[in-house]
């Protein structure tokens, strides 16, 4: 046996042992060198406030209060495996408040771990690939391509008896337009639009109904954007995750100038961008147009949501697959520290907290054993679903921290 495949069958042995005798990977024997440990908080001003927004929920016989986090993101976030990690863990120690934003119709690639659709004689258009649409917050849009068709929302593990609060962002193409929903029970609610000044325009038309419910619109008659899923009158957090594959933080600016107003509607207490890693390997990319895109967003977000905390998220470790060089910086994507420089400076400018998603990996290189351990794919980009839970549940623990801390400060906050 060669010394290579000795080194192979040694390391097979250690995933094993890992696999069967630690139920949870834990990573802290990693070297973490840098000081960017946990979210950091360069000063945003919602933070005591969002804190005592946990605190709220950890009281008995609380009524009526959610805390909503909504994550945009790329590929990292549109699989929901980070994404529907932190909302387990969450929802089970303050309560399933709900799902929040969805997708109107399946997204080829991608996945969520809550929700499923069939659908009938409906396209989907996303704004990663089309130009000339009106895109809604999300950058998708359903449209129905002949009369009788339909899509399900099927929300997974439900109570068919129990009741939603269901947004629906929609644009009515004339005064004729019946967007038709029938609940689990075949019972149809009808939503119209009388108002000439709305035909035309994205607007949000909210419902309560039970689930799963069916969707159905005649072709012509109406755009169908994102759909908003919340349990009626019930507290807890809500972890809502839109993201595309492929996505860059520049695809804000394909979307409906009045897409903020979708954000307001979501009530989020935090708002946390997750993009950069398609950034970085873009070796065309515009470093100044990048800085200045990321502050304008994050100066819009505290418009729509002035009482929300914002993070910005690093993306996860990457390498250049096939590249040998003992020197880890020759290894990485030509953007990828520039990113990285970016957004911490645009955090501390702009004063919001920030989350080293490298650093809690355990820094800089580190995918390579994230990828011999299982948790990483072979293209040293994206993480195994396990990976992706295993981040989230460092993250759940250091928002955790986070929200702990003064604990007696903020509960006297008003």
């Amino acid at each position: 046996m060669t010394a290579s495949n000795i080194n192979k069958a040694i390391m097979c042995i250690i995933v094993f042992v890992l696999s069967v005798f630690t139920p949870t990977i834990s990573l802290a024997y990693l070297d973490k060198s840098d000081s960017f440990h946990g979210i950091i908080n360069f000063g945003d001003p919602n933070s005591d406030a969002f804190k005592k927004d946990f605190y709220q929920l950890e009281k008995p016989n609380v009524a009526n209060r959610v805390v909503t986090i909504t994550q945009f993101g790329d590929s990292h976030s549109a699989a929901d495996f980070f994404t529907g990690e932190l909302r387990t863990l969450l929802q089970a120690k303050y309560g399933n408040a709900g799902i929040g934003w969805v997708t109107p119709m399946s997204v080829a690639g991608q996945y969520h771990s809550l929700i499923a659709w069939k659908s009938s004689n409906w396209l989907l258009f996303s704004s990663r690939n089309t130009n000339d649409r009106d895109f809604p917050m999300g950058g998708y849009i359903a449209e129905p391509s002949r009369n009788n068709g339909y899509i399900q929302v099927l929300p997974k593990n439900v109570d068919i008896n129990d009741i939603w609060s269901v947004k629906l962002t929609i644009k009515p193409l004339n005064k004729s337009t019946k967007v038709k929903l029938f609940d689990a029970e075949k019972n149809m609610r009808q939503i119209t639009f009388t108002q000439k000044s709305k035909i035309g325009k994205w607007q949000i038309s909210p419902i309560k109904i039970t689930a799963p419910f069916t969707i159905k619109v005649n072709k012509g008659e109406a755009e169908l954007g994102g759909i908003w899923l919340q349990r009626y009158q019930q507290s807890g957090v809500i972890v809502s995750m839109i993201g595309t594959n492929g996505a860059k933080q520049s695809i804000w600016q394909k979307w409906s100038p009045n897409w903020y107003t979708e954000l307001a509607m979501t009530k989020s207490n935090m708002v946390i961008l997750e993009y950069g890693t398609n950034e970085a390997f873009d070796p065309n990319l515009d470093l100044t147009e990048y800085r200045h895109n990321l502050i304008q967003n994050i100066k819009k977000i505290r418009k729509a949501l002035p009482r929300a905390v914002v993070l910005v998220m690093s993306s996860p470790d990457t390498m250049l697959k096939g590249e040998q060089s003992d020197n880890v910086n020759n290894r990485k994507p030509v953007n990828y520290y520039h990113i990285r420089q970016i957004q911490q400076e645009v955090a501390k400018q702009e004063k919001t907290l920030y989350w080293d998603w490298q650093m809690a990996m355990g820094g800089d290189g580190i995918i390579e054993k994230w990828l011999y351990l299982d948790l990483a794919r072979p293209d040293l980009i994206h993480l195994t679903k396990q990976g992706y839970i295993e981040s989230a549940k460092i993250f759940y623990q250091d928002l955790l921290v986070f929200t702990q801390a003064s604990k007696n400060k903020i509960s006297n906050i008003r």
